[in-house]
C-alpha cells in the first residue's frame, strides 16, 4: 500500500541511483537484533522507517515480525522499496524526515537507516518526537566501509586523485550533539556491529553508481562516470567475489516524554 499525502521537498535526489541501490550491503543482523531487543519493539504497534529508500531497513524490520510505516520522498526509490517488501506488513507513503505525513503518537520507534545525514536534523528530530508514543524510541544508523582495508584504501586513493578534499560528511559523523541539542530525547546509546559482506565485484561497481555523496562532490556526470570506471578497472584485477568489511553504527535514544 502506498499513500501520497505530501509533496516532498528534498535537496538529495536519488532518482538516478535507485536502480543500483540494492547492490549495497545490508545492515548487520546482529546489530539490528541488539537494537530491537533494547527498544522492546513488538508487532502490536507500528514502527516508522523514515527515508526508507529501497527498503533495506524495512526488510530487516519485517523479517523480525514488526509492522512498518515506510516513508520515502523519492518516487523511484520508493517504487523499488514497494517491490522489495511486497506481501509484508508495511504501508509506504511519500514524505520527508522533516514532514513525514504520519499521524502524531502513532509509532513505538522511528528509524532513519542511512538517511539522517540528508535531512535538517533539528526539524527531523522534532518530527520524530511528534510521531512517537510516550516512551518511544529514535534510532539512526549507517553502514561504514572499513577504510583501513587494503582494497578500500585503493578505492579511496582513486577517488581522492580526482577530489583531494573528498569527504563523507555527516554520514560518518556522530549525531549525538544534534540529538542532545534538541532536548527531546534521553541519553544517546550506541551499538556497533562489524561484519564482512561477500559481494560479486560487479555488484560493488553497481553499488558505487548509487553513491550520492560522491556524485554531489565530483562536479559533473562525466567526472563521476570517469571515477566509477577507474574503480571498475581496479576491481577487475581482483577475484570475482570480494569480502568487503563493514561496520553498522547505530545511535538510539528514548523520547523524553515518558509513559505515565
Amino acid at each position: 500500500m502506498v499513500t501520497s499525502a505530501l509533496k516532498a521537498d528534498v535537496s538529495w535526489d536519488y532518482t538516478e541511483h535507485a536502480s543500483h541501490y540494492d547492490k549495497r550491503a545490508d545492515y548487520s543482523g546482529a546489530a539490528i537484533d541488539e537494537l530491537l531487543e533494547a527498544l522492546g519493539c513488538t508487532p502490536a504497534v507500528p514502527v516508522a522507517d523514515v527515508g526508507a529508500g529501497t527498503g533495506k531497513l524495512t526488510k530487516e524490520l519485517l523479517k523480525r515480525g514488526l509492522v512498518v510505516r515506510s516513508v520515502e520522498p523519492n518516487d523511484a526509490m520508493r517504487a523499488v522499496g514497494i517491490r522489495n517488501t511486497a506481501g509484508g506488513s508495511v504501508e509506504w507513503s511519500r514524505g520527508t524526515g522533516e514532514h513525514t505525513g504520519l499521524a502524531a503518537r502513532s509509532v513505538q520507534a522511528v528509524f532513519f537507516g542511512s538517511s539522517f545525514n540528508v535531512v535538517n536534523q533539528s526539524l527531523a528530530l522534532t518530527e520524530a518526537a511528534r510521531l512517537l508514543l510516550p516512551g518511544g524510541w529514535f534510532a539512526c544508523m549507517w553502514n561504514h566501509r572499513d577504510l583501513s582495508d587494503p582494497i578500500q584504501r585503493q578505492i579511496e586513493s582513486i577517488i581522492k586523485s580526482s577530489i583531494p578534499a573528498y569527504s563523507y560528511g555527516a554520514r560518518r559523523e556522530d549525531p549525538t550533539a544534534s540529538i542532545n541539542a534538541s532536548g527531546l530525547f534521553s541519553a544517546v546509546r550506541t551499538i556497533v556491529g562489524n561484519f564482512s559482506w561477500d559481494m560479486p565485484r560487479d555488484d560493488i561497481i553497481e553499488a558505487w553508481r548509487s553513491h550520492a555523496t560522491l556524485r554531489r562532490q565530483v562536479g559533473s556526470d562525466l567526472e563521476f562516470q570517469r571515477i566509477i570506471a577507474a574503480i571498475a578497472q581496479y576491481l577487475q584485477t581482483l577475484p570475482q567475489r570480494i569480502a568487503v568489511p563493514y561496520t553498522t553504527r547505530v545511535f538510539f535514544c528514548q523520547s523524553a516524554l515518558r509513559l505515565e
